[in-house]
C-alpha cells in the first residue's frame, strides 16, 4: 500500500492506471505475482536478493553487461547514484519511511 500510495503522489492516478488488476484482494499490483515469491524479512536478506537481482545481468548465462550499472533495465545505477533514466524506482529507504 505504501509503495502504490508512493507512485500516486509523485507520478498521478494515471501511473496507477498501470497497475490496476482490480482483484477480490487488491485493486493494483506492482509487480507479478509468482509462486516462488519470497517475504523480504529483514535488512540483511533483502540486501542480499537486491545484489543477486543488481548481478544477474553479469551471469555468463545472460552475459548482459559487464557491471550491473552498465544493465540500462537495472536499478543497480540508481542505488550507486547514478540516477534513475525511467524516472520510476523508489528507493528502499524512503518506504521504509512511509511505513514508519
Amino acid at each position: 500500500k505504501a509503495l502504490v500510495e508512493k507512485i500516486k503522489i509523485e507520478k498521478g492516478e494515471a501511473a496507477l492506471e498501470l497497475l490496476y488488476v482490480g482483484l477480490k484482494d487488491r485493486k493494483y499490483q506492482v509487480w507479478k505475482r509468482n509462486s516462488m515469491s519470497i517475504d523480504l524479512i529483514n535488512e540483511k536478506f533483502f540486501k542480499q536478493k537486491l545484489d543477486y537481482v543488481h548481478n544477474n545481468s553479469c551471469q555468463s548465462r545472460w552475459n548482459l553487461a559487464e557491471h550491473p550499472t552498465e544493465y540500462r533495465y537495472s536499478t543497480a545505477s540508481y542505488y550507486d547514484g547514478l540516477g534513475d533514466e525511467f524516472g520510476l524506482v523508489i528507493h528502499v529507504e524512503e518506504l521504509r519511511c512511509i511505513n514508519s
